[in-house]
């Protein structure tokens, strides 16, 4: 399956505590900073670390707050251009396209398998777009094999998926897996009359600048390479920068370059927590508090429920977030073992957050007075931008007479 795989049992987390512990340790406050205000030695030596203990060829991190890539490092072999399977990272892309067509009015969250596809059982009929990008849909998760099947079309792979029986109520269990994301993508072709490829460029990639991002993860030669069943729950590649300009545009709320790429409304529907009160039938990391929105893993809340802090990591590794409330984002760009790097990669994100809060913090306790002089400083980091107005936290979506975000 190409999920994010559950958090690891058999390893202790020797690298994470040690590190960790130095980092507490740099990022105590001083009245006269000891290194400059954009030090990130914390999460360059946490890093490096996981390189050295999980053997891996490299490795790319990227950290933004407000627009701005404030931190962007290679390590290793790594020189931030790979081009790499990103696996559950994909989920992410996969649900901007389907918003990108929400918003246009191709389709809608509550539009059903019905809708698109008649001749399938009663039991599938109801499922709602949202269910089938929730994990909600009562789709068994076992994977059916056509999901790895270059020679088939999207179309077909989708009449399998749904010739299997369904295992739950739509709506009433979270089970993770990528068979129902792939009858959200056929519903997405019927919609359109456009293939998914097609979709993907034209809402997608082309408005953010991807340049190197396509749906055959196995392929070698560059260029946008085709597919004619991508797997959509798993199956892109993409680079650290790529990548990068999509995080850029969710902290930004939606906006790309001064132009809006999708509604805070839409955002903020993704966004939304859809596993609250559910049975939690499969999840792949049971070890965390983490919810499940629109292709995405809710990681943090407020004290009223709303979330703040989003993401979509992969099984080898590639850990991407945003964080609305702190005004920052990240990705990690790997490539091994995702079950076992897991926990390490949970701990080197939160250690990012928390440097990118001391970056801030700090920056902001050592701004010049007004009519000072900045202190003179040639590797001072460039100063922050204002937020965007639409970098808040996203606002809670707009619900059914059930309390069902819409």
């Amino acid at each position: 399956m190409s999920h994010w795989p559950m958090r690891p049992t058999e390893k202790p987390r020797r690298f994470s505590m040690a590190w960790l512990g130095l980092s507490a340790v740099l990022l105590l406050p001083a009245a006269t900073p000891a290194r400059p205000l954009h030090d990130f030695a914390p999460v360059d030596a946490g890093a490096r670390q996981l390189v050295l203990d999980y053997g891996l060829p490299g490795a790319s991190l990227r950290l933004s707050r407000g627009g701005v890539a404030l931190y962007r490092e290679n390590y290793g072999a790594y020189t931030g251009s790979e081009r790499l399977a990103i696996a559950s990272a994909s989920k992410w892309l996969s649900a901007l396209t389907l918003a990108r067509l929400v918003e246009r009015g191709d389709l809608r969250w509550d539009s059903t398998v019905g809708d698109f596809f008649p001749a399938a059982a009663p039991a599938m009929r109801p499922i709602t777009l949202a269910q089938l990008f929730s994990h909600t849909s009562g789709i068994t998760v076992a994977d059916i094999p056509c999901l790895a099947d270059r020679q088939k079309t999207l179309q077909a792979c989708a009449l399998e998926i749904l010739a299997v029986p369904r295992v739950a109520a739509p709506g009433t269990v979270f089970a993770y897996g990528g068979n129902s994301m792939q009858v959200a993508g056929a519903m997405a072709e019927l919609a359109t009359g456009e293939s998914w490829d097609d979709l993907f460029i034209r809402e997608v990639a082309q408005p953010l600048g991807l340049i190197n991002t396509d749906w055959t993860a196995g392929a070698v030669r560059d260029g946008y390479v085709r597919n004619a069943n991508p797997r959509i729950g798993g199956g892109a590649r993409s680079t650290l920068d790529d990548y990068g300009r999509v995080l850029d545009m969710l902290l930004a709320g939606g906006l790309h370059e001064g132009s809006s790429f999708l509604r805070a409304d839409t955002l903020a529907t993704m966004a939304f927590d859809r596993t609250v009160g559910l049975v939690v039938g499969y999840t792949p990391v049971p070890g965390y508090d983490f919810g499940y929105g629109i292709g995405q893993w809710v990681e943090a809340r407020d004290a009223s429920g709303a979330t703040y802090r989003v993401s979509s990591p992969g099984a080898f590794g590639f850990t991407p977030w945003v964080d609305w409330r702190s005004g920052s984002s990240g990705v990690i760009v790997v490539s091994g073992d995702g079950s076992r790097m897991r926990d390490d990669l949970t701990a080197l994100e939160g250690l990012c957050l928390r440097q990118l809060d001391f970056v801030r913090t700090t920056n902001a306790a050592h701004k010049p007075s007004a009519g000072a002089a900045p202190a003179a400083h040639p590797a001072a980091a460039p100063p922050l931008p204002a937020s965007p107005a639409r970098a808040a936290p996203p606002l809670r979506p707009a619900l059914d007479g059930k309390g069902r975000a819409l």
